[in-house]
């Protein structure tokens, strides 16, 4: 999932995406982040706030709601 991002954002945008930024984060942060860009068809800023995510995205931590 994470490479598919990566060339989607290079595609999208000309430029490869500032991984080197998130360096020592947890990989579903980065994919979070990249799908974000991606879905928005908006360049990486850093100060903008995450608006889709992927709910199953690899590390991430899943919960149980109590029904």
């Amino acid at each position: 999932m994470l490479e598919v991002l990566l060339f989607q954002y290079r595609d999208m945008f000309g430029e490869d995406f500032p991984v080197a930024q998130f360096e020592g984060k947890a990989e579903f942060e980065l994919i979070n982040v990249l799908y974000d860009c991606v879905s928005n068809n908006l360049r990486y800023d850093p100060e903008r706030e995450v608006e889709y995510k992927v709910m199953d995205a690899p590390g991430m931590k899943k919960t149980r709601e109590a029904y």
